[in-house]
């Protein structure tokens, strides 16, 4: 049991409280009571957080930590079955670097290598094996459009996908034998192992909105073909990366879908995002779009994601839909809002203690914790 006292509290949550003075009570890893004043229990951890703003745990939507080094299984361009739990590192360096940034939850998993790549998981930062990070084993198919689908295989010995046109057919053969298979009655995935369509298994369950397709895609014509492919199957739809989606930002509000952009920080690195525009986070927030701003780790190293939000307020977002867009936002697009993103009673206890409010260019984290425990403290 841990009290934290006299906080700056940023809540996130449905009214966007900020509590001044604030007391935060923590108990078996989940938050207890938050108020003023609140009464120290015999034997709990007092932490003194006077003068000290407290935010979420921050969230990264589109990552790959821990899986960097096996994030693009290229023998193929149609790999639905390769799952991130097979191959997060809990040792890898950047869990450590997202704590010390703050980030104490991150999606992460296949890169964008193949028109399908697999499937993606949800798990917290902290934690030596994998299944004990987990927050959201199966949080999405892994899906790409453009060009880097085509620079692995189209221009290298002209292999298959060479066009858009054969990405886009990769994906919709995934559905639409899918949807077969359903029509024939192969919906337990026992029936599809027995029959060898285990393959299947990722579409089906996006048929089934049990998870959703989330779809890299930088340019606006890609956008709108993740879009119009996801419409065809009626599935649910995350647009990752989405750097042009200003050019068609009330086409994307009026699909519904949500969107995860970035990274955006310092130059583009590819032909297609060579109109990266800075304020595209304000234009789409400005839609009523649902937002979260992501690292892409290791394009943006994970601990700076704080500073991708900051960048975006300098270019017109308002300041409490950047601190959202880097907490509820992504809590609720990866499907994990009943557990993190925001500071409310029963809520995981995922909460970082800042120096100054996280958004100041002299802000540092003095603690990360997770559920409840100090995973991260920043050395004196």
């Amino acid at each position: 049991m841990k009290l934290i006292k006299q906080a700056t509290v940023y809540t996130v949550n449905n009214t966007n409280q900020v509590l001044e003075n604030c007391d935060i009570l923590l108990e078996d890893g989940k938050i207890k009571n938050i108020g003023t004043n609140i009464p120290t229990p015999e034997g709990v951890e007092v932490i003194n957080a006077e003068g000290y703003v407290i935010t979420p745990g921050l969230i990264d939507a589109h990552t790959h930590v821990g899986v960097w080094n096996d994030a693009n299984e290229s023998s193929h361009p149609y790999t639905p079955l390769m799952s991130a739990v097979d191959a997060i590192n809990p040792q890898d360096d950047s869990f450590k670097d997202a704590r010390s940034g703050g980030v104490t939850t991150v999606q992460t998993g296949a890169g964008s290598a193949n028109a399908i790549g697999g499937i993606w998981s949800v798990v917290k930062t902290t934690g030596t094996i994998v299944e004990d990070m987990l927050l959201r084993r199966n949080s999405g198919l892994k899906g790409a459009t453009g060009e880097n689908p085509k620079n692995r295989y189209g221009q290298v010995g002209k292999r298959d996908p060479y066009t858009r046109m054969s990405i886009a057919n990769w994906i919709r053969q995934g559905f639409q034998k899918a949807e077969q298979a359903l029509m024939e009655g192969y919906n337990e995935l026992g029936d599809l192992y027995r029959q060898g369509k285990e393959d299947l298994a990722p579409f089906i369950d996006v048929l089934q909105k049990k998870m959703p397709l989330r779809i890299h895609a930088h340019r606006a014509d890609d956008i709108v073909t993740a879009i119009r492919i996801a419409k065809e199957f009626d599935i649910n739809l995350s647009i990752e990366h989405c750097t042009e989606g200003f050019k068609v930002a009330s086409y994307i509000k009026k699909s519904g879908y949500p969107v995860t952009v970035g990274p955006f920080m310092g130059q583009s690195g590819k032909y297609e995002t060579r109109d990266m525009n800075l304020e595209n986070p304000r234009i789409l927030n400005d839609l009523g779009i649902l937002l979260a701003i992501n690292t892409d780790h290791p394009v943006t190293p994970i601990q700076y994601l704080s500073i991708c939000a900051a960048d975006a307020v300098k270019h017109g977002l308002n300041e409490m839909e950047a601190l959202r867009a880097i907490t509820i936002n992504p809590a609720k697009i990866t499907g994990v809002a009943d557990r993190v993103g925001s500071i409310e009673q029963g809520k995981d206890a995922d909460l970082v203690l800042w120096t100054h409010h996280p958004f100041q260019t002299k802000a540092s984290v003095e603690y990360t914790l997770i559920n409840g425990e100090i995973v991260y403290q920043k050395r004196t």
